[in-house]
C-alpha cells in the first residue's frame, strides 16, 4: 500500500501531488482522475503512480485526498463506498482528507457509511501557490484524527509551504480569505499592469513591475507587525502621487468592493457544498 493517493488531479489536485512527490518518495504517491490522460501525464511527469478509477485508488494508499469539485463528490462517494467498506473490514487503515469546499465532514460519514467507526478526516484547504512551495494550507481542528496523523501528513506535504490550524467556527472565513485572494491579487495586478501600459511601458514590464512592488510588500508586511495602514502611510507623501492614486480608489469604492467580494464568497461556501 502506498503512502497518499489524489482523487481528482486539477489545479489543487495537480500542486498537492508535485508537493507530495517533493517531500516523500514519489514511489509513494498515486494519482487517477475521471480524464485519465491528464493523471497519467502528471504520474509521468513527477515520477509516482497513476491508479485506474477511484476504487482502485482507494484500495492503494493510506490517506486519500479528494480533490474533485463539490457536485462531482456525491458521485464519487457512492462509487466507492462498497471498496472503503471492504478496506476498513479487512483491517486497513484509511485516512480521508478533503479539500472539497463548503462540504462537512460529516457528508463523508454519511455517504460512506462510517457512522460509529473510527476513521480520520482531515479537512483542509489550500492554495494554488502550494504548486511551487509557497502556498498556505489551512486545516479544521477535529478530534476525528490524532496529533500524529496530522503531523505526517503535514509532513507529507511540507513542500507545499504553510500551514495553520483553525476551529470550525473560523475555518470557512479563514479559507475565504487564503483561497479567493489569489483570484482577486491577480486582478489587481493586472490592473496595475495595465495602468502601466496606459502610461507607455511595454506589457511584459508592467507585469513584472507590478507583481514586484506585490511582492516586496507582502514580503515586508509579513516580517513586521506593522499595521497594514502604517505602510501605506509611509508611502503617502503629502501631495504625491500615491495619495492621489489612493483618493482615487476610496472615491471609486476600492474598499467596499473588497470588503463585499470576501463577504460575498463567504456566503458561497455555505452553499457549494450541499450534496443533493
Amino acid at each position: 500500500m502506498k503512502k497518499i493517493a489524489f482523487i481528482g488531479s486539477g489545479t489543487m489536485g495537480t500542486a498537492l501531488a508535485t508537493a507530495a512527490c517533493r517531500g516523500i518518495d514519489p514511489k509513494e504517491v498515486v494519482v487517477t482522475d475521471f480524464v485519465q490522460e491528464k493523471a497519467k501525464a502528471l504520474a509521468d511527469q513527477l515520477g509516482c503512480h497513476f491508479v485506474e478509477g477511484n476504487k482502485a485508488t482507494v484500495q492503494s494508499a493510506e490517506y486519500l485526498v479528494f480533490c474533485v469539485k463539490p457536485q462531482f463528490l456525491s458521485g464519487v462517494l457512492e462509487e466507492i463506498k462498497s471498496t472503503f467498506q471492504e478496506c476498513l473490514d479487512a483491517g486497513e487503515k484509511k485516512i480521508i482528507v478533503t479539500i472539497v469546499a463548503g462540504v462537512d465532514s460529516a457528508v463523508y460519514v454519511e455517504a460512506l457509511g462510517l457512522q460509529g467507526k473510527q476513521v480520520p478526516i482531515i479537512r483542509i484547504l489550500p492554495n494554488t501557490a502550494c504548486l511551487i512551495g509557497k502556498g498556505f494550507t489551512l486545516i479544521m481542528q477535529d478530534d476525528s484524527y490524532t496529533k500524529e496523523q496530522l503531523e505526517e501528513f503535514k509532513y507529507i506535504l511540507r513542500e507545499s509551504g504553510g500551514f495553520d490550524s483553525l476551529p470550525p467556527s473560523q475555518f470557512v472565513a479563514g479559507t475565504v480569505l487564503t483561497s479567493t485572494s489569489p483570484a482577486f491579487i491577480a486582478m489587481f495586478a493586472n490592473s496595475l499592469a495595465d495602468g502601466g501600459v496606459y502610461n507607455g511601458l511595454l506589457r511584459p514590464q508592467a507585469r513584472r513591475y507590478a507583481l514586484e512592488g506585490i511582492l516586496g510588500t507582502v514580503q515586508l508586511l509579513l516580517s513586521s507587525d506593522k499595521h497594514l495602514e502604517g505602510l501605506k502611510d509611509d508611502v503617502c507623501s503629502p501631495a504625491g502621487p500615491a495619495m492621489i492614486g489612493v483618493k482615487t480608489l476610496e472615491d471609486k469604492g476600492f474598499r467596499s468592493a473588497v470588503i463585499n467580494a470576501v463577504a460575498d464568497a463567504y456566503e458561497r461556501f455555505s452553499s457549494i457544498g450541499k450534496i443533493k
